[in-house]
């Protein structure tokens, strides 16, 4: 019997004798693409990242501040941050540590953002930054040292109201500028987001003073 016929009615195997595996009903795993999901309450908010850290099923992530917000405007977020600074220390001497947190805590709850991250508003327009700007100005003229400090200008201190007035026109004059100069407003709306002078508090009004005669002082020796 030739090698033809001895597999003559035979039946070879191609496959894998194994068995199949039986069919499941699971659902795809849901790890392949996890949803960002970004809270934002109140009317106006900029729904994006920016310098705030969002939460996520990953690692939180931090992304540039959009532009024209308060975050994209380095003297803006530096006021602001200076701001909380202020009274976060003036409030520690009598609180202890947990007065940054209930700071912050009050701040997201004023503004409606409890359940954000108080950094959101660095994604907010720069028109927001007044109110928040006269907001933490009030906070900090409520603290201790804050009212010492109000109490210290009306009462003769040695840099008075009507004296940083007076001294400011002098050095504007060696600029060629007046209070009303729109070069001179738009160093105040520059350097602290105001217009006018009412919006200045008085370390302001005295910074702004000290900074004019470092100009003009830096002038005379040029």
């Amino acid at each position: 019997m030739g090698e033809d016929e001895d597999i003559k009615g035979k039946v070879i195997q191609i496959m894998d004798k194994a068995k199949p595996k039986k069919k499941t009903s699971r659902k795809p795993s849901k790890r392949l693409a996890p949803l960002v999901s970004i809270n934002v309450k109140g009317n106006g908010n900029v729904q994006v990242a920016g310098d705030v850290f969002i939460t996520t099923k990953q690692p939180e992530k931090k992304i540039l501040p959009p532009p024209d917000s308060i975050g994209a405007d380095t003297l803006l977020r530096n006021r602001i941050m200076s701001l909380f600074n202020k009274i976060g220390e003036a409030r520690e001497k009598r609180y202890g540590k947990s007065a940054y947190t209930v700071l912050y805590s009050k701040f997201k709850r004023d503004f409606g953002i409890k359940n954000n991250r108080w950094t959101i508003i660095w994604t907010w327009p720069k028109e927001c930054a007044p109110d928040i700007i006269n907001y933490l100005e009030e906070k900090y003229a409520n603290t201790i040292q804050g009212k010492i400090e109000r109490a210290a200008s009306r009462e003769g201190y040695i840099h008075t109201g009507p004296q940083l007035y007076k001294r400011e026109v002098e050095l504007l004059k060696h600029f060629g500028m007046s209070m009303k100069s729109p070069e001179f407003r738009e160093l105040l709306k520059t350097s602290f987001g105001a217009t006018s002078h009412a919006q200045l508090s008085y370390l302001e009004h005295w910074q702004l003073v000290c900074y004019l005669e470092g100009v003009v002082k830096k002038m005379e020796e040029s």
